[in-house]
């Protein structure tokens, strides 16, 4: 999160500054930048602040494991978002285009670039994250319960 903070951050610095300095389709793709980036950065904020407020050590092995895949599949419904943004300007790219208009050429550069850094942000984070859910749902395999006890299969 420190990460796409430190990105919207940067967005919203250099799209504020593009959006005075530019003209025509560049100005409107410093535009949406700018816009898109300030919804990164409150999602950044948020999530750092609840992650704060977690104490990761209260969380029982069962929760550890929701927690885990609830990430996993949030991740994974992202990078569809993800698509459907670079899909999206594409789409505003080429009918700007065809309108000759300017500022829809700019917000579809953006989202396409918006869309395919959060694709690559997404799928890397989920690249790291799933082996960790996959080794603890295996090691939740392995263990047997029994009256007597339990038992850990190797």
């Amino acid at each position: 999160m420190i990460f796409l903070g430190s990105w919207a951050t940067l967005n919203i610095l250099s799209g504020s500054t593009g959006y005075f300095l530019s003209e025509k389709s560049t100005k409107y793709f410093h535009q949406m930048n700018a816009g898109w980036n300030l919804v990164n950065a409150g999602i950044a904020g948020f999530a750092l602040y609840n992650i704060s407020q977690m104490d990761v050590a209260s969380l029982s092995y069962t929760q550890s494991l929701n927690e885990l895949q609830k990430l996993d599949k949030f991740l994974l419904l992202n990078t569809g978002l993800d698509v459907g943004y670079m899909a999206t300007g594409a789409w505003l790219w080429e009918r700007g285009i065809r309108k000759k208009s300017a500022r829809l050429e700019g917000y579809g550069k953006s989202l396409i670039v918006q869309g395919g850094f959060l694709l690559a942000f997404d799928l890397v984070l989920y690249f790291l994250h799933s082996p960790i859910t996959s080794d603890l749902m295996q090691l939740t395999e392995s263990i047997n319960v029994t009256v007597s006890g339990f038992r850990i299969n190797f």
